[in-house]
This record gives structure tokens, sequence and C-alpha cells, in this order.
């Protein structure tokens, strides 16, 4: 028995041992590709982006490389990129070398799997021209500007200007640089134009697009128009005018003068229209000075004047109306008296009435007579169940301007 237990034995050690477990061994795994992205899908002429592979777990020791290709030499990518041990993505440069419309297919490949994505190159075209000032002076000069709908190609684009008629000319081509997106040029006009002035269409073409801009030549640089942001205005109110050119005023500017008929509206003695602009704001200020009057604001260049009329509105001031009793008592007349800031002129005020609240009515309409700076009305009141508010309110009868608010409580 002893016998066959060694003889066990030594087979068991033979054998590796007897009952216990081999050791585990490190299986090789391999992380499949999820997928190849780009930041843009969609691009226009000649472009530069960023492309991202990525994995479906973290890279191996010693990382992953991801093989590149392009099924099109108008768009290159690197031949292969490492995504880092323990990384799931690494990005990529994919560069765009040509401005015609296609369709390229990016591919990446790892262990045996590949994935793709589609990048859309859209046609470079013009997409507009534009001018510096919709208007010019005749003898004088605008920059246009010419704007592609993406970067210029290698060896820049070469952008087609035209013009309507001999009114305006400018060069018959415009290079934009490789990598820029637009280009200025300037547009000269005749010296000499008939009174009425011209209007001229300057063309711009490039990849088989075609834009215009509309520029309006003026015989001569002149005031067009003084305007008013209102006709009519309460007197105290500032208005807003606006002087405007037949042309954008020239370097160092048009210089406005500016006048007014009347001391109840007042102007700057000018206005700077800027160089380059066609119109400029200025500031008309009123004071509430009886009677009602009509102000001329007049405007003046180069020996020419154009003019606005600015009527202004006098009206009563109400400082404060006091009413007796205090409290108001339904079915109890209440006697009130309005204070004015300074007396009626000539010809009094006309002052209209009215309540929100029939609990409390007044007179339709009261006069101030010239020279008074008083005046009184009676709220006629009726019984009530319970407690009511009602709103008074005192208007210029002629303006329709709300001058003075008063709030009374009726009790039962």
């Amino acid at each position: 028995m002893l016998r066959q237990s060694i003889v066990f034995l030594i087979l068991c050690i033979a054998a590796s041992g007897c009952g216990s477990s081999p050791s585990p061994t490190a299986a090789s795994t391999t992380v499949g590709l999820a997928g190849v992205t780009l930041s843009s899908p969609t691009v226009v002429g000649v472009a530069t982006i960023t492309g991202t592979v990525t994995l479906l777990g973290v890279a191996p020791a010693g990382g992953a490389t991801i093989t590149l290709a392009s099924n099109n030499a108008v768009v290159t990518v690197p031949a292969s990129v490492v995504v880092a041990q323990g990384a799931v993505t690494q990005t990529f440069t994919v560069t765009v070398a040509s401005s015609d419309a296609t369709s390229v297919s990016i591919t990446a490949t790892y262990s045996g799997a590949s994935v793709a994505t589609t990048l859309t190159i859209g046609r470079l075209t013009l997409k507009n021209i534009t001018l510096a000032a919709p208007s010019v002076a005749a003898g004088s000069s605008v920059n246009g500007t010419v704007t592609l709908t993406g970067p210029a190609p290698p060896g820049g684009a070469l952008v087609t200007i035209g013009t309507s008629d001999a009114n305006a000319s400018a060069p018959a081509s415009v290079a934009i640089p490789e990598g820029s997106t637009s280009q200025t040029f300037a547009v000269a006009t005749a010296g000499t134009l008939p009174g009425s002035g011209a209007t001229t269409t300057i063309t711009a073409s490039y990849g088989g697009s075609t834009w215009s801009a509309t520029l309006t030549i003026a015989a001569k640089l002149a005031l067009q128009t003084v305007s008013l942001a209102l006709g009519v205005v309460p007197g105290g109110l500032d208005v807003t005018g606006v002087v405007t050119l037949t042309a954008v005023a020239p370097p160092g500017g048009a210089a406005i003068a500016l006048a007014s008929s009347s001391p109840d509206a007042t102007v700057p003695g000018s206005v700077i229209v800027p160089e380059g602009a066609l119109s400029q704001l200025f500031t008309v200020t009123t004071i509430d000075a009886p009677p009602s009057t009509t102000a001329l604001i007049t405007a003046t260049f180069a020996g020419a004047s154009q003019t606005a009329g600015l009527a202004i509105l006098a009206y009563p001031n109400v400082t404060g109306v006091t009413c007796s009793p205090a409290t108001t008592t339904g079915g109890t007349p209440v006697s009130c008296a309005g204070t004015l800031a300074a007396a009626a002129p000539a010809g009094g005020w006309q002052l209209a009435l009215a309540s929100d609240n029939g609990a409390a009515s007044v007179p339709g309409s009261l006069a101030v007579p010239a020279g008074s700076s008083t005046f009184q009305f009676t709220i006629t009141t009726t019984t009530v169940p319970a407690a009511t508010t009602a709103t008074i309110q005192i208007v210029d009868a002629p303006s329709g301007l709300l001058l003075f608010t008063l709030a009374r409580t009726v009790t039962p």
C-alpha cells in the first residue's frame, strides 16, 4: 500500500501537480472600430476640416493604428493615425484642394474592418457684390466688394466685373487671393451728368453665378430733404429731424445749416453729415408757450434749402386739484378746484372732463378764462351699496392731451 502511494505521488508531480488548477493566461483582445466622422460633412471649395476615428473601447497597449484612405485625390488624409493606449478617439486633418462640386468617401480600417463617411464638396461660386454707398455724386468714386461662397482656390479666383453704361467704370476683373473670400475694387463715375443724374448697374460673375448692385449717381451733391419724425407735437417735447443728401457726403463730411422760424422750436445752427453717409439726425427742442404755433424748420446746403413744418401745441399745465369734502359719500356733491402753473392766455383754455364710473359724474367740458390760473367743477355722486372708486381725467380739449388724473372713492 505504501508503495502504491509513493508511485501515485511521483505520477502526480510529473503531471504538474495533483488537484491544483492551471495558472490563467491573459487573452489577446482586439477592440473594434466604431466609426469615422468629420467636423463638417459639407464644405465649399478649398478647405481644411478635422476628422475623428472612434474605437468601440479603449486602445490596447501600444495603441491602435488606424489606416485612412480617400477615394478622390482632391481630398487628402494621412495614411494612418494612432489612437493612443487607453484612448478611444483620435483626430486627423482632412484637406480639400478643389473648388469643383463632388462627393468623396473617406475610409478608416482597423483589424480587418472598415468604416467610411462621405464629404460633400459644394461648388465655389459668387455669393454677392456690394457697394460701400448706394449713391454718389458725379465725378466721385465708391468701393465695391465681391464675395465668394468659400475661400478662393490655389492661384486665386478671377471675378469678372461689368457696368451697364458709361456713367460708371470699373476694372474688367478682380482677383480674390488664394484662401480669401472677398476683394474690394473701385467704381469711378463720370464727371458730368444730366440734371436728373443716372442709375448704373454693376455686375460681377464667377463660377456660373452673376450678381448685381445698383448705383445712383447724382448730377451734383445737394440737399435732398429735411424731415421730422412728427408733424405735430405738444410744446415741451423734443422731435427728431433728419437731413438727407442726394449722394454720400465727401471726405470731411457735409455741413448743413439749420434754422427755425419760431422761438418755440430751436435747432442747432448746423449739422454734419459724416463722410460716406447720406443723412444725419438732429433734435428740435420745443417749449410750451401759448398760443399754439407752427414752426418752419429750414435746412440749407450748397445754396439750396428744404423745409419742414412742425405744429407746436400749447396746453395748460395743471399742477393740482383739491376737492371738498375730503371724503365722498354717495349722493353728496363734491366741489373741486384746479390750479394752473400759469394764467390762461388770450382766448383762455378749453378743458374736457371724463369719469370712468357713473357713481361720480363730471361736466363734459369747462372753460378757463383768459388771465385765470384756477378753474372749478363739481362731481355729482349717487348712492352706492358699497365703496367704489372713480377715476376722473382732465384733458386739453383741442389736442386731447391728458393733463391730470384724479381718483375719488365714493362710500355708502
